[in-house]
């Protein structure tokens, strides 16, 4: 005589039990996980770490877990008398369609030096990931996954700033 055995239900992953109804949810989610990118990096010149552009994508990537990803074209906008070349972050919540676009001009001194450009596209584009998802950066990978992390400070009560003060 045979049984019938019960089907289990698949376990649930991490990505299928938050599932954010809109991009602010999937935003806020994310910066729940306390994300930092670490500093792997050195500059020799100016003697101090950073953290590359490939760590600040990894830890920006992390919200793919909550439907967000980005995406950085060039872009060139004309300003007054000028072409400006920019990076244009782009942050996109799938599930809605939901985005936010931020742009950050690439800085180059000598601009017909192909290598200068590279440099200040890299620049424009780590800065302007690290601002776009709020991303801190580390100064070494233990403490990032420490689990006694800083505890948030909240505050209440703040008197807002009068415009006749500046």
């Amino acid at each position: 005589m045979t049984t019938k055995q019960e089907k289990k239900k698949p376990e649930e992953s991490f990505e299928q039990k938050i599932q954010p109804k809109n991009f602010d949810e999937a935003m806020l989610e994310f910066q729940k996980l306390s994300i930092a990118a670490i500093k792997d990096s050195k500059n020799p010149y100016f003697k101090n770490t950073y953290a590359s552009l490939e760590e600040v994508m990894d830890a920006a990537r992390q919200a793919n877990q909550f439907g967000l990803y980005f995406a950085q074209p060039l872009q060139m906008i004309a300003l007054l008398d000028q072409v400006i070349q920019v990076v244009q972050t782009e942050i996109t919540h799938a599930p809605t369609g939901e985005k936010r676009t931020s742009q950050c001009p690439v800085r180059v001194v000598d601009k017909k030096n192909p290598q200068a450009m590279g440099s200040g596209i890299t620049y424009a584009k780590r800065y302007s990931l690290q601002a776009a998802f709020g991303l801190a950066t580390d100064d070494d990978a233990n403490e990032a996954s420490s689990p006694n992390k800083k505890e948030i400070k909240h505050y209440k009560n703040i008197t807002p700033v009068k415009k006749e003060m500046f």
